[in-house]
């Protein structure tokens, strides 16, 4: 299998700090940033990940191949490479990219799969649900709100109703507050609690512990090989660029 050596995937719930994080770490000389390669109208095959439970290789082979080309840098979307020098296709040049920073929001069930079949680090990003809860109603995303994808999986459906005794089938009359918590435990109590965590380079770091603590930020960089920039103390507090009022 290939190594994906060169790489660092990040995940967590929308809303929690992701981007932030993503754009500090990527904004390193020759850092490129792959932005939400799972999303599901801004790019073509982003559906083959996006909310799915994804177990092995053999169950999901369109999704695998997909990752991998995401992993290699052959998915030319510009959704993908918002944050990188597009003229001339230059963020499609193989030798430029010294790390490719994978930024995800919709893709935590699949974290596991990424991290121990894969082989690529993953760093878990947990925020409060109180706060991703309020700033979701902020942001207004309308996919929030959307479990379908995540109901039409009957093997996650009956995970969830044999460990949590909740019928995810069965929200139509749950308010918008109850749907956005139960996203957030879907997307961080399953993986981290429910199927043990990851096995392979890890970690899962609060975001409120990581925002308030640089030197968090710099022992996260030794761990995963990153260099960290040099003006790192007079940028970290900057918000992300989806930062919303």
């Amino acid at each position: 299998m290939t190594k994906f050596n060169k790489h660092l995937v990040i995940v967590g719930t929308a809303r929690s700090g992701t981007s932030w994080l993503s754009e500090m770490i990527s904004r390193q000389h020759r850092y490129r940033l792959l932005f939400e390669p799972e999303h599901y109208t801004k790019t073509k095959k982003g559906h083959l990940i996006c909310d799915q439970w994804i177990e092995n290789k053999s169950g999901s082979k369109e999704a695998y191949s997909y990752l991998k080309k995401v992993f290699l840098n052959r998915v030319d979307n510009d959704w993908i490479a918002q944050n990188s020098n597009r003229k001339f296709k230059r963020h499609l040049w193989p030798w430029i990219p010294k790390k490719y920073i994978a930024k995800f929001v919709r893709a935590n069930l699949s974290a596991k799969f990424i991290n121990e079949i894969m082989e690529v680090p993953v760093l878990h990003v947990l925020r409060s649900p109180y706060d991703v809860v309020r700033s979701q109603k902020r942001s207004k995303f309308p996919w929030i709100l959307d479990l379908s994808i995540f109901a039409s999986q009957d093997k996650l459906t009956q995970f969830i109703k044999d460990h949590y005794e909740i019928d995810i089938s069965q929200v139509d009359n749950i308010s918008e507050v109850e749907l956005m918590t139960l996203r957030w435990c879907i997307e961080n109590v399953i993986p981290l609690e429910g199927h043990n965590g990851y096995q392979g380079q890890a970690r899962v770091i609060k975001y409120e512990d990581i925002v308030s603590n640089i030197d968090l930020f710099k022992e996260l960089c030794h761990f995963f090989d990153l260099i960290p920039i040099t003006n790192l103390e007079a940028s970290y507090r900057q918000p992300s660029t989806k930062t919303h009022p």
